[in-house]
């Protein structure tokens, strides 16, 4: 692509539609997003779970996350995105694509642990905490995870939870103040959009405690997803095949996938 070009994004939904739960991410995005030169294109999985909670979620959604890497890939997409904080099927579709495969649970920590010296997570269940632990030995930044505080809320509930903004919040102060961290993740994609309240409030909490620092970075995942894939777009660059070989051509019964 041309500097000049826009860039289009892939969004990758990791769970099946369904009456109650029907997921569409690109209005919203490109109204926030679009303005910077990109555009949005969005699948959902056909065969997987209605939310992803558990490893044996992500086993089960990642079959159709990498299928929907290739396709948008051969559709002309410069970058996808895997739209859950688990990063499912992410390793195994930079494998069979070139075009950067974007995790927002790995681009989130990485962003904290320049961000700050210690961070901590906060995901929809308690069952998450292990998945997070894991996620930051694996990605080399282990000794800069403070905690994991899980919200409680199921990923199904998180938009009929009134509450939610002040479960979050109550974790927050509870990173900052009693496991010492300076930067805070949503552990959910479905948390998008209350970054900068959260930022605000804790901000207000800590200044009625005498504090006189009070800007504590809480990152959400997606939109700094995004912009992490624009700009591997526009500096030419991919993750490296040396890492993410191509699969060998083989026989693979049960699927049918596109051209490697």
């Amino acid at each position: 692509m041309n500097d000049s070009d826009t860039i289009t994004i892939h969004l990758i939904i990791p769970i099946i539609a369904n009456e109650d739960h029907k997921v569409t991410m690109v209005e919203g995005v490109t109204r926030q997003f679009g303005a910077y030169g990109l555009k949005f294109t969005e699948s959902q999985i056909i065969n997987g779970p209605a939310s992803v909670e558990s490893e044996f979620d992500e086993l089960f959604c990642g079959p159709d996350v990498v299928i929907h890497a290739m396709q948008a890939q051969k559709a002309g997409a410069d970058a996808a995105i895997v739209l859950c904080m688990g990063d499912p099927g992410v390793a195994q579709a930079r494998e069979a694509c070139s075009i950067p495969i974007i995790g927002p649970g790995e681009v989130a920590m990485h962003y904290a642990a320049m961000l700050g010296h210690k961070f901590t997570v906060i995901p929809t269940l308690e069952r998450r905490r292990s998945t997070y632990e894991h996620h930051a030995r694996h990605y080399g930044v282990e000794s800069r995870l403070a905690s994991v505080r899980p919200a409680g809320v199921p990923v199904l509930e998180i938009e009929k939870n009134s509450q939610l903004f002040d479960i979050l919040l109550d974790r927050c102060m509870k990173a900052v103040e009693e496991d010492h961290a300076d930067v805070l993740i949503l552990g959910c994609i479905g948390f998008q959009g209350v970054a900068s309240r959260l930022e605000a409030g804790i901000a207000n909490r800590l200044k009625e405690k005498g504090a006189l620092d009070t800007y504590v970075p809480v990152i959400d995942p997606l939109n700094l997803s995004i912009m992490t894939a624009a700009a591997l777009v526009r500096s030419k660059l991919s993750h490296s095949k040396r890492a993410y070989p191509k699969p060998p051509v083989k026989p693979y019964k049960g699927y049918t996938l596109p051209e490697l």
